[in-house]
């Protein structure tokens, strides 16, 4: 054997050692951060959870789970708070369809019961899932791939992932990173085991209901910053990301300062986006919604003009062309023209914040439970020449007209995430909750500790509250 020979075989020996170390560490339950650490993931730890398991009634229970080792690019984060997402709210309650109250309890009538699956078919509705769409909370262990976070590290669970390398985070769009799309049944990776033994799953890859998440490393942003759990578990929110993504990432479209603002929904997602806009140097915000309470704070955070959509009724897309207009209507003197198709009146930049009601509101409801007139509505409010973005989940098929839609100017933006390109904008996010430019704590109106979930999430679906945190 000559002295080439040898030498490579050196190299291939010094790798196979490597890489059998490593394994042999992920087997023990170890992981490696980035600055070289050595952590124990410590594989067999107790935790608590709420899982959801089959479809039938009073399906969530708070569960005490054991936690499996990790490996690869997961991270073992310890959950600070979590945002307690609306349109969570079918998988958590066992909503009938995802429509409809609440299964079990009150006087409602339980969900149906599901076909079951074909053999040899595995189906997310058959699998123990770890609800949550996102939360913040203190790296714990990584596995040996992971480079982007450290032990000890403060992050963000975010509700999009980015890894930074497919089609998508290349071109600029992480909010539609492809590994959004990678959350089927054969895709999830068991993170913990029941008491008999049964493999728990983290829904979305993130599993914010619980004491832990185990997330890959393309849903992790770590974040620095002293705020309170509460106030961070709000702006790093999956619906508040949304919001002040379509406001402020100028990803979708850009909000010049003195533009005219609609925001039509005030949830969450839409009174961040009226943050948002604030922010950016709107100078009329125009909110849209039939809950009092939410107008309210609507006006708290930065909306100018707020209406009910239940009292404006067919008139409401001319109440808000009018309030868009501008201190005059001669052409050549830069006014707004409110006549014809191609007149210059309604607002510059509209975001639709509805969808789709989960079950009939406590408090005042709007006039479309489906979501789609509020939906339509928004398109036909904005400014020839102006932009919509729209981030709800409605439900059912919307009808335009046909020549406003072709030639009416109007660009439209289909709003995953609001446009937000996680990495880069949920630190920015985080730098406004600092310097007391978003104002978190009036959105979380309801903050509950991780036994009273469920009570929270029932606020959420029947919007007695604006945001419910649940804190770990």
């Amino acid at each position: 054997m000559d002295a080439n020979d040898t030498k490579f075989s050196r190299r291939r020996l010094l790798k196979k050692g490597v890489a059998a170390a490593a394994g042999a560490a992920v087997l023990a339950g170890h992981s490696e951060s980035f600055g070289g650490q050595s952590r124990p993931a410590a594989p067999g730890r107790k935790f608590r959870g709420w899982v959801s398991r089959g479809t039938g009634p009073g399906r969530t229970t708070l569960q005490e789970l054991t936690l499996r080792p990790i490996s690869g690019r997961q991270v073992l984060v310890r959950t600070e708070a979590a945002n307690l997402c609306y349109s969570n709210t079918g998988a958590v309650l066992g909503l009938q369809q995802n429509f409809g109250p609440p299964a079990g309890g009150r006087g409602n009538a339980p969900p149906p019961t599901p076909l079951p699956a074909p053999a040899g078919v595995r189906r997310i509705a058959d699998m123990p899932l770890i609800q949550g769409h996102g939360g913040v909370g203190i790296v714990e262990a990584v596995g040996p791939e992971v480079r982007r976070v450290q032990v000890g590290d403060r992050v963000c669970v975010s509700g999009t992932p980015q890894c930074g390398s497919c089609y998508q985070c290349l071109r600029g769009r992480a909010d539609m990173c492809q590994f959004l799309g990678r959350q089927g049944p054969n895709d999830l990776v068991a993170m913990a085991d029941m008491r008999d033994g049964t493999a728990v799953y983290a829904n979305s890859h993130i599993g914010g209901l619980a004491e832990l998440m185990v997330t890959f490393e393309e849903w992790v942003v770590p974040v620095f910053t002293k705020a309170s759990a509460v106030e961070l578990g709000m702006v790093c929110s999956c619906v508040s990301v949304a919001g002040l993504g379509t406001t402020t990432s100028q990803v979708l479209a850009s909000i010049g300062p003195g533009a005219i603002v609609a925001v039509v929904g005030c949830g969450p997602l839409g009174l961040s986006a009226i943050q948002g806009a604030r922010i950016a140097g709107a100078s009329r915000i125009i909110a849209v919604d039939p809950i009092r309470v939410r107008r309210d704070v609507a006006m708290k955070v930065g909306a100018t003009h707020v209406l009910d959509p239940n009292v404006e009724g067919d008139g409401l897309v001319e109440k808000v062309r009018a309030l868009s207009n501008g201190p005059n209507n001669r052409l050549w003197a830069g006014g707004r023209d409110s006549g014809g198709l191609l007149g210059g009146a309604g607002p510059d930049f509209v975001v639709e914040a509805v969808g789709a009601d989960q079950a009939k509101p406590k408090l005042e409801a709007g006039p479309d439970p489906t979501g789609i007139l509020p939906l339509r509505q928004a398109y036909e409010m904005c400014a020839p020449g102006g932009h919509i973005v729209t981030t709800s989940l409605p439900r059912g098929t919307i009808t335009l007209p046909a020549v406003l839609f072709t030639i009416g100017g109007r660009t439209h933006h289909a709003g995953q995430a609001g446009g937000a390109n996680p990495m880069r904008d949920i630190p920015r996010f985080v730098e406004m909750l600092d310097r007391g430019h978003y104002d978190a704590k009036s959105l979380a109106t309801t903050v509950v500790p991780l036994e009273r979930m469920l009570e929270a999430y029932e606020e959420v679906v029947y919007r007695t509250t604006v945001t419910a945190i649940m804190t770990a």
